[in-house]
């Protein structure tokens, strides 16, 4: 998938779950403490350069995802928080 597609596609899932989700169920979202263990680890592993070229690009799919996360609770503060 090309970086504009994946980029497209993130947008319709953030734009999906914001008219779903109430802003309070998005900023709850949180990984499960096993998936967050899991990439601690492979920060950790990519700070003294063990990670394998599958576990590299894990870990920026990753950054990725959290990216399109914090835009998505963005979002969903400045819904509970309008400017007036």
């Amino acid at each position: 998938m090309t970086t504009r597609m994946k980029q497209s596609s993130y947008w319709e899932l953030i734009e999906y779950l914001a008219a779903l989700a109430t802003p309070e169920q998005i900023l709850a979202f949180q990984l499960s403490p096993e998936r967050q263990d899991y990439l601690q680890d492979l920060m950790e592993r990519n700070n003294e350069g063990e990670l394998s070229s599958q576990e590299l690009l894990e870990l920026e799919d990753f950054v990725e995802f959290n990216q399109q996360v914090m835009i998505l609770k963005a979002r969903a503060a400045a819904a509970l928080n309008p400017v007036s």
